[in-house]
């Protein structure tokens, strides 16, 4: 055999090889996708969003596992603001969303230690007018909470997650707007996704008491979460417990929501179930541990309405179907209940769908 000829046939067995090789790693080392990204180096200047957030809808990698979740804002850092700490930490739910208002100080300092054994990758905050008293306060939540921008989204298992930003622009052409309206898009186009739930600090519905709703927030976004079937919307900034039916807005008057369904009793359970409800359920929990709200009245919308410290415990069972939120207070006793359920075939999986059409 000639040199050239060994060469040839040496040759061809390192590029067979390297087919093998390749085919290999394909079958046997799946590329990895993640739901969320949150590069460390970014930061949004003071109130403003200036780039637009790097998340990235990947697979969903958990399916329909159960999992927990909870909710509280307007904390403070005071006897309250730990006991609420310790009892989200005593029931170690899977994430914890941040509602907005924190410390109240110029600085975090004493508000993470309050909640230096949680871990801070359950963290997922939303910013409040009082992360703005300093231009580096909110710079500290963002790198401490690992977060990039004043407003993003996520999953995790079958449920898409949106927290916002009442803090920034958010009028209809806004980067937030458009962030939204894409975000939603994508969302109600995945197959894996049954649930979605937004939240910022503040809100959009209330009884009468310490400050109104914002009114031009929720008359820009209510249609748009009722268009695109947003389930759940957590709130703060007002120092109570207030939770709605689920409801619709109403554009002939848009202070007064539709309310589209009334509870379902559960079977001798005594909390309030709603199934394949068309509405969106807006609960404010600025219960975290600053002085309270007093409610003056009781709105019709409202299901549920009282001024009591404690957080929102969520968990979504049966095989991802089902909602079932609890209102824990400090003292440990259970003040509201209730449950969302739907079955797949409500699911809306319309590619075509669009703010357009609204």
């Amino acid at each position: 055999m000639s040199l050239i000829n060994l060469k040839k046939d040496t040759s061809s067995i390192v590029v067979l090889c390297f087919i093998m090789l390749t085919s290999i790693s394909i079958i046997f080392c799946p590329k990895l996708t993640y739901s969320e990204k949150m590069p460390n180096n970014s930061f949004v200047s003071y109130n403003s969003v200036n780039i637009e957030p790097k998340k990235d809808h990947g697979a969903n990698d958990f399916g329909k596992q159960d999992f927990t979740f909870a909710a509280v804002g307007d904390w403070s850092c005071n006897k309250e603001a730990i006991k609420t700490a310790s009892n989200i930490l005593a029931t170690n739910p899977d994430i914890i969303l941040g509602l907005g208002d924190y410390s109240y100080q110029k600085n975090m300092k004493c508000w993470k230690d309050i909640v230096e054994e949680i871990d801070p990758q359950k963290l997922k905050i939303s910013f409040g007018n009082h992360e703005f008293e300093s231009q580096s306060l909110a710079k500290q939540y963002m790198d401490y909470t690992n977060v990039d921008q004043q407003y993003y989204s996520f999953n995790h298992n079958n449920v898409h997650f949106i927290a916002m930003s009442t803090e920034a622009p958010y009028e209809e052409g806004s980067k937030q707007f458009q962030f939204v309206h894409d975000d939603l898009i994508k969302t109600k186009t995945d197959s894996s996704i049954d649930w979605i739930i937004i939240y910022f600090h503040q809100a959009m519905y209330t009884s009468k008491s310490n400050h109104e709703g914002l009114e031009s927030f929720r008359d820009t976004y209510h249609g748009v979460f009722e268009k695109f079937g947003v389930d759940l919307v957590l709130q703060g900034h007002l120092h109570n417990y207030q939770r709605t039916y689920p409801l619709l807005y109403n554009d002939e008057n848009p202070a007064n929501p539709t309310i589209i369904q009334a509870a379902v009793l559960g079977e001798g359970s005594g909390e309030d179930l709603y199934v394949d409800s068309q509405g969106t359920i807006f609960a404010i929990v600025g219960t975290g541990g600053k002085d309270f709200h007093q409610l003056n009245d009781q709105s019709y919308f409202n299901a549920k309405q009282f001024e009591e410290y404690g957080f929102l415990e969520i968990k979504v069972v049966d095989n991802g179907n089902r909602l079932d939120a609890k209102f824990y207070g400090n003292d440990g006793e259970i003040k509201d209940k209730f449950s969302i359920e739907k079955s797949r075939d409500n699911q809306s999986d319309n590619p075509n769908l669009s703010l357009d059409t609204l």
